[in-house]
């Protein structure tokens, strides 16, 4: 197997690089794509609908005039649940952005050590006797 030049550094460092702009490109891309992320939940009758974003936050929450008839306690569980719904709505896209991005950079290679590199330069100033 022949000797690996320094040229062949170079490319597998330019490589390198632009495997990492392109990993952080899509990994900026699945931070917007999060945050424009509206998970949503309604009721079974639709009196209460909700609205969250990608970090869990409640976005939105509306209430058909009729819900007022549920009475407090049962009008405040339905509410609770329809958030919590919206909130794990929000939190399953956002899952599968990040799952996504995150398998785009499985195959990025680890970068070369300090133990590769000192040796390369070795070999180069070998090679330059």
């Amino acid at each position: 197997m022949p000797t690996p030049s320094p040229h062949d550094d170079v490319e597998q460092a330019e490589l390198y690089l632009r495997r990492g702009r392109d990993v952080m490109r899509r990994l900026q891309e699945a931070g917007a794509r999060i945050g424009a992320v509206a998970g949503t939940a309604e009721s079974a009758d639709g009196l209460v609908r909700a609205t969250a974003d990608g970090r869990g936050g409640i976005t939105g929450l509306r209430l058909n005039p009729r819900a007022m008839r549920l009475g407090a306690g049962a009008l405040s569980r339905q509410v609770t649940e329809v958030l919590q719904a919206a909130q794990r709505d929000a939190e399953t896209q956002t899952k599968q952005i990040v799952d996504g991005a995150l398998a785009d950079t499985a195959d990025l290679p680890p970068p070369p050590g300090e133990d590769f590199i000192r040796e390369r330069v070795d070999q180069i100033a070998r090679n330059l006797r």
